[in-house]
């Protein structure tokens, strides 16, 4: 089972420190939300290892579903943002998934 641990706020600035840096230049950043497709049913979410970074350093993330796996369950996109940049995270976030149609 995954266990929630609560970071040290030395440990969130760092790594806010070090994100903004390397985001220096980029308007977002685009991932997978996920490795792999969602898992079958309702009992879980999946694996939140390409979510964690972001929210330990409290960075506007979006997800969206972008096509389907070999078992025909969603893959999912994650776009996310400069911290304070929510809007220009969200209005990158509409055009690639309009243009993913």
């Amino acid at each position: 089972a995954w266990v929630s641990r609560v970071p040290n706020a030395a440990l969130e600035r760092a790594a806010q420190r070090a994100l903004g840096a390397a985001m220096e230049g980029w308007d977002v950043i685009l991932t997978s939300s996920a490795p792999g497709e969602a898992p079958r049913g309702l009992a879980e979410t999946g694996d939140p290892v390409c979510n964690t970074l972001w929210t330990l350093s409290h960075l506007p993330s979006v997800t969206f579903p972008a096509g389907t796996g070999p078992h025909g369950l969603p893959l999912g996109l994650q776009v996310v943002g400069h911290w304070g940049r929510d809007g220009t995270m969200l209005r990158w976030a509409a055009w690639i998934e309009a243009a993913l149609g």
